[in-house]
């Protein structure tokens, strides 16, 4: 499944990272050619630097540093086409598709990572406490269901696609090969179903929730490392995408109360470069100038600078449903000078204007107090009076100050409810990489596909195909 330099490279550079000294002390460094791997876990520093050197590649330009959340929106009814992703947006893709590629590659990068460190700590108990070893290890496990959530998404179809969701999901790799045992060929894995993947993302959160701490001391670790709030905030939402509205609502429930988390005062806060750092973001992708993901990956190039997704779609939400002075659409989105073919001009949104250095949404607040919302409408008998003021508290921080707040008796029945809860995940969580599972999930189309097509999930890449022949492809490609 894997090319054996690739396992290589992973494992030079997953030392490389634990040992790296001060530039003072360059002249001192060990030949990184005489690392090991038991260099990586000699002390509990190296450990500790083995931990955040996990974050590090959790910021691969073809992944979870921005491409992977691009991938969900521009197939979404919130974008227009955009020609630089081939065929990607326009569901034209081959399985050699190179972005397809890149990004299954990226997926699995990433995840050697997490991979690593629970498979060489298992050896190396005893050399930091008993505390920080399970969050350690739990941060690792938060990190690999984080990856898999976005790798399933992205190459399967939706859990729900099949009745008790057997249908092929991807690879399940929870080990990390050396040079040796990746040539073994109990390494040519198939694909996973899609219930089996999602059960190795849920054992792995329930497991990071035991391990990680509730908070940090520092802004940038409660927002760039994984914590208790953060996996239960994306196992509320791998609950939803199950169709299991009770633990849904229970998980975020536990966010909500916790009190740790608040909403910024503006929708714009959390995604300015002062305010990256701030109570709403439960987790990000930190990144700065110094980890650019080159102009042809950051979030911020795309949506922004390079001007390669316009959102013209989203931005013509009509105004009774997204009324012309919501906060969001005065802060968020920005016309330019750019002509369409139509001479209309083209709206980008500015949820990402720092380029190559803004921090990628994983974990929002205000996603977590919708899940909670979704969870309990879609369970109540009726309509949900506490599902009513989550959503306001989500609706009231950006809609006109004219406007009235939602009351039960606005809702004529659940369903009603539940379809103001998904315009607000709508409005509120664009261009965060929800827009088009949430289509999915509901079974709805795109405006460019309709639900259940052969082509509405990513190909396996031609490449994996061809070296594992226990891999079997999409249909449609």
């Amino acid at each position: 499944m894997f090319h054996i330099s690739t396992w290589q490279r992973l494992t030079f550079c997953a030392l490389l990272l634990t040992t790296a000294t001060s530039c003072d002390d360059v002249l001192d460094q060990t030949p990184p050619a005489a690392l090991t791997q038991e260099d990586a876990f000699a002390n509990a520093d190296r450990i500790q630097k083995t931990a955040t050197g996990m974050y590090d590649q959790l910021q691969n330009a073809e992944f979870l540093g921005g491409r992977a959340l691009i991938y969900s929106d521009i197939r979404s009814d919130d974008t227009n086409p955009t020609a630089f992703f081939g065929g990607i947006g326009t569901f034209t893709a081959l399985a050699n598709d190179g972005t397809a590629t890149n990004a299954w590659t990226g997926g699995y990068r990433s995840l050697y990572g997490a991979n690593f460190f629970i498979q060489e700590m298992a050896k190396n108990t005893g050399k930091v406490s008993a505390t920080l070893e399970a969050q350690y290890v739990g941060e690792a496990k938060f990190i690999r269901a984080l990856i898999y959530f976005h790798l399933v998404n992205l190459f399967a179809q939706p859990y729900n696609f099949t009745a008790d969701a057997s249908h092929p999901g991807v690879v399940l790799q929870l080990t990390a090969p050396d040079a040796t045992s990746a040539f073994d060929p109990t390494q040519a894995k198939p694909r996973a179903t899609v219930r089996e993947v999602y059960t190795q993302i849920e054992t792995d959160l329930n497991d990071a929730i035991a391990g990680l701490p509730e908070t940090y001391s520092t802004a940038f670790d409660r927002t760039g490392r994984a914590t208790k709030d953060a996996a239960r905030s994306l196992l509320s939402r791998v609950y939803l995408y199950e169709g299991k509205y009770a633990e849904a609502a229970t998980l975020a429930g536990a966010v909500i109360t916790g009190g740790r988390r608040s909403l910024t005062a503006s929708p714009a806060v959390p995604f300015t470069l002062a305010t990256f750092q701030n109570a709403e973001s439960i987790f990000s992708v930190a990144m700065n100038v110094s980890d650019n993901p080159n102009t042809n990956n950051a979030l911020g190039q795309h949506y922004g600078r390079r001007a390669d997704i316009s959102v013209n779609p989203y931005a013509l939400i009509p105004v009774s449903s997204f009324p012309a002075d919501d906060r969001r659409r005065l802060l968020l989105l920005t016309p330019t000078a750019i002509p369409s073919s139509n001479s209309t001009p083209l709206v980008f949104t500015q949820k990402y204007k720092e380029a190559s250095a803004d921090y990628v949404p994983i974990v929002r607040y205000a996603e977590t107090l919708l899940n909670r919302a979704e969870g309990l409408a879609q369970t109540a008998t009726g309509v949900s009076a506490e599902a009513v003021t989550l959503l306001n508290q989500v609706r009231d921080r950006s809609k006109p100050a004219a406007a009235a707040s939602y009351t039960v008796a606005n809702f004529a029945d659940k369903q009603a409810l539940i379809e103001a809860i998904l315009l607000e995940r709508r409005l509120e969580l664009a261009f965060e990489g929800h827009r088009y599972y949430d289509l999915m999930r509901y079974k709805r189309n795109s405006s460019r596909i309709t639900y259940g097509a052969q082509r509405a999930v990513l190909p396996i890449p031609l490449v994996d195909i061809q070296q594992n022949p226990n891999l079997v492809q999409n249909p449609g490609y």
